[in-house]
């Protein structure tokens, strides 16, 4: 998993960059990561492959959840 000293959204830059998404705000809880996104971007990233994209970063960096906050 990310330092968590440091910004863990940081980590996520490259991947939303690639994707083509705004770098969004990253939040982690144990072993949870929770992207923060905006209620009309949402639709975008549950996209299947934008989707399987993010999860297969989340556990790469060795989470076992991917969430996306609902606000």
């Amino acid at each position: 998993m990310t330092d968590r000293t440091t910004d863990p959204s940081a980590a996520w830059a490259t991947v939303f960059r690639s994707l083509g998404l705004p770098l969004y705000q990253v939040r982690v809880e144990d072993k949870t990561v929770c992207i923060q996104a905006p209620t009309e971007d949402r639709v975008r990233l549950l996209e299947p492959a934008i989707r399987s994209s993010l999860v297969a970063h989340g556990k790469a960096l060795g989470y076992r959840f991917v969430t996306l906050d609902l606000d």
